[in-house]
């Protein structure tokens, strides 16, 4: 897992993000940006837009996965790496915060910046602001033991416009941005969003996202995307990089996801009509089912009739798994 981790690390096709549902911090790199590696023993990249570490342990458990996207020809793919609830809880802070200089900063020359936890409450992520600008600092103490969210709290104009650096802990990763927020929509590069009704929802992480009992995700690894950039534009299907992920998926889906999956490739070799089939109600081996689908036809498109009974049986309705309304860009 290790040579797996840094060997995405070391590709700019791959994404990477630490967060909870509605509040997520997100980290790539660009082919020709200058990159170096975290210090001690964190793997992961830095930039000068951005910087991702983890620290990997043997109690880390890797959940694979795929989910629909509105697009009927598109799935989204990922890796969440887990801990058990217990082991995973942060500070946990329910009001802006001063936490002093940052000394676990992945660049030297941020370790003396002064850190602020902004007080969103999200259980084992810690989502904090980090700057050495006076008068930002001056105003942030003055918040502290404020709702930073609440209407009219000056504090939030003042980050918005000033544009520190953000910074998404969790007891095995870290992801730090350094590009300034993006006012009417992100910023290409590294970014971060605040949802306020999606975390109002108490969720820890998405519903599309099958992370067993008692886990959360302290990171995630958002594997290059066969048909699809990771901006979610769609490009020219590139096989190697599917068959790539289906051995991140072979070796760690679960609930038999990976086996659905594989039974709906063989019925459809063998040309079986989709009436012929019954399937579990249960939701993850349905999804299975219709991503098999939207996957296989990228695989065979000489099998279009056949693909289109299928598809109007069991992949008709697409979910709006987008979520992304009452957003706010930090």
């Amino acid at each position: 897992m290790l040579d797996l981790i840094k060997q995405s690390f070391d590709s700019p096709l791959n994404g990477w993000s630490i967060g909870s549902f509605g509040a997520i911090g997100e980290f790539m790199w660009d082919a020709n940006e200058e990159r170096c590696a975290p210090d001690g023993d964190r793997f992961g990249c830095i930039t000068e837009r951005g910087a991702m570490a983890v620290t990997l342990r043997e109690d880390i458990q890797p959940v694979a996965y795929e989910y629909l996207t509105k697009d009927p020809r598109h799935w989204n793919q990922g890796v969440a790496f887990c801990l058990e609830a217990d082991k995973a809880m942060m500070s946990n802070h329910p009001v802006v915060t001063e936490l002093g200089p940052d000394h676990g900063a992945l660049k030297v020359e941020h370790r003396d910046h002064i850190m602020f936890d902004m007080g969103l409450q999200r259980g084992f992520v810690d989502v904090a602001i980090r700057t050495n600008d006076k008068a930002l600092i001056t105003l942030l103490r003055l918040a502290c033991g404020s709702d930073l969210l609440a209407p009219g709290n000056p504090a939030m104009g003042a980050i918005i416009k000033t544009g520190p650096h953000r910074v998404f802990t969790t007891a095995l990763g870290r992801l730090e941005v350094y590009q300034s927020i993006g006012i009417e929509k992100s910023p290409e590069g590294p970014h971060t969003h605040v949802l306020p009704k999606l975390m109002a929802s108490g969720r820890a992480f998405s519903a599309n996202i099958p992370i067993p009992d008692r886990m959360l995700p302290m990171f995630t690894l958002h594997a290059a995307n066969p048909c699809k950039d990771l901006l979610g534009k769609g490009k020219a299907f590139d096989e190697r990089q599917f068959h790539t992920y289906q051995q991140w998926l072979k070796r760690f889906s679960v609930g038999g996801f990976y086996q659905q999956k594989q039974g709906v490739f063989g019925w459809l070799d063998a040309d079986t009509l989709p009436s012929d089939i019954a399937l579990s109600e249960n939701r993850l081996l349905r999804t299975a089912v219709r991503v098999a689908i939207r996957q296989y036809e990228y695989l065979h498109p000489e099998k279009q009739s056949l693909l289109k009974e299928w598809r109007h049986r069991f992949d008709k309705l697409v979910d709006d798994v987008s979520g992304e309304k009452d957003k706010v860009n930090l």
